[in-house]
């Protein structure tokens, strides 16, 4: 009854907040929108996809603005070293991606303006909609938590327009697979060459990651899972390291973006690797993206 009640509460926010904040606005005029999103929170590979996109649409000869929220501080630092060396991509931050949006359509800068997330932003109208899906579609209040995986109904959404492109995650087969092909101290470069490690992380799907880390070969001995976006990471990491001096630690790429340069000069020589993953797309998936 409890979790039914808290649906309920949540289920009335979100129609509220759409209401109010979120009617559907008007569409871009010269560039193309692409929206990346998911009915999770957190931890659906939004943000590794949303790199793969960019790059694929780079390669292509377009130019690409890449739109995160401002709220997600690593993921942005993370972005815009990744892309550091690719002029044709640009990483924004941002609290409002409908505004933003805008701003760049005017500016004809950019072929396309991917928004990674935004999916519950009924306002971006006229965008692509690319639906990273893990789980069967959430059809039930039931199925709503507070601050939980689910934000929405499947109801909600025209899940049925040509707009819209449904990838499967999970399963035989996915359209999309995130997979760990290399993990290198975060230093120095070294290759990983342990067989045990501990694993500390601040994702949305931390036990995600740690099962891609099993599946490249890695045993993890012990785990330690902090928030995602975690701003205090860092101090609580270097904590663990000050009990630990001697252990293998992997982190992801978004955990070390934030790591401040004083960390790294402090703990150069500690046995801390980041594990990098790529994203691999399916032909047909590919083909029916854009």
């Amino acid at each position: 009854m409890l979790r039914l009640f808290l649906a309920l509460c949540y289920r009335a926010a979100y129609l509220l907040h759409h209401a109010l904040c979120l009617r559907p606005g008007a569409p871009l005029q010269h560039s193309k929108l692409i929206v990346v999103g998911s009915f999770r929170t957190g931890g659906a590979g939004k943000t590794p996809f949303s790199i793969w996109l960019c790059n694929h649409l780079a390669a292509q000869g377009k130019t690409v603005a890449l739109l995160a929220h401002e709220y997600a501080f690593d993921e942005v630092s993370m972005l815009r070293q990744k892309f550091a060396d690719n002029a044709r991509i640009q990483v924004f931050a941002t609290r409002n991606r409908y505004r933003l949006a805008h701003e760049l359509d005017r500016s004809q800068k950019f072929d396309c303006i991917v928004c990674d997330d935004g999916f519950e932003d009924s306002r971006l109208v006229g965008a692509i909609t690319i639906l990273l899906q893990w789980e069967p579609l959430p059809t039930k209040i039931s199925e709503l938590w507070p601050y939980g995986k689910m934000r929405s109904l499947a109801k909600d959404h025209d899940l049925d327009s040509p707009m819209v492109r449904i990838l499967r995650c999970d399963g035989g087969n996915p359209a999309v697979k995130f997979v760990v092909d290399k993990v290198l101290h975060y230093a120095t470069g070294e290759k990983f060459n342990h067989k045990k490690a501990n694993v500390a992380c601040g994702l949305g799907n931390p036990e995600r990651f740690c099962k891609d880390l099993q599946n490249f070969g890695i045993e993890i001995e012990r785990q330690f899972f902090f928030k995602d976006h975690s701003k205090s990471f860092a101090a609580q990491f270097e904590q663990i390291l000050q009990k630990n001096p001697q252990d293998a630690f992997v982190i992801s790429e978004k955990d070390a973006a934030r790591l401040p340069a004083e960390f790294i000069q402090k703990n150069v020589n500690s046995l801390i690797f980041v594990a990098s993953q790529t994203t691999e797309i399916s032909p047909e998936a590919t083909q029916i993206l854009l």
